[in-house]
């Protein structure tokens, strides 16, 4: 991943960050105080668009990258999903220790973004190709 890239995904994150926090702000004004509640909702729709903008830049640059983006980024959603009914043990990100991998019985590893475990044994992983895939625990290592 090219340097203008990466610099326009941390862009992108510091606007979602913020983003967050105007959600929470939100949440938080009194419902009679309509003028906030506008200007806060119209302060949170400027930074959607400006993620868009950034968005369209990286497509621009490399559309190859983009989709992995995109792909990476449903992917995390659909592993949120699933995520609410279970309940982890364990759990293993790239981001902490710079290494995330399962290994399979027959000696396969797979590197991954994110690995959980499951009381029951199973794993829930979020690959580096932006799939999320569910494994049963007899099958890991």
């Amino acid at each position: 991943m090219s340097a203008m890239i990466k610099g326009l995904l941390q862009k992108i994150n510091f606007i979602e960050t913020d983003m967050d926090l105007h959600k929470q702000i939100l949440l938080s004004i009194p419902s009679k105080n309509k003028i906030e509640i506008e200007t806060t909702i119209k302060k949170i729709a400027n930074q959607k668009k400006q993620i868009n903008v950034l968005r369209q830049e990286i497509k621009k640059i490399d559309e190859n990258e983009y989709d992995k983006i995109i792909a990476i980024e449903k992917a995390a959603e659909k592993f949120r999903q699933i995520s609410k009914d279970k309940k982890f043990v364990q759990v293993n990100t790239l981001n902490e220790s710079g290494v995330c991998f399962i290994t399979l019985n027959d000696g396969t590893r797979l590197d991954c973004l994110v690995a959980a475990k499951e009381e029951n044994g199973n794993w829930t992983v979020l690959t580096l190709e932006g799939e999320t895939k569910e494994y049963p625990g007899g099958l890991i290592k």
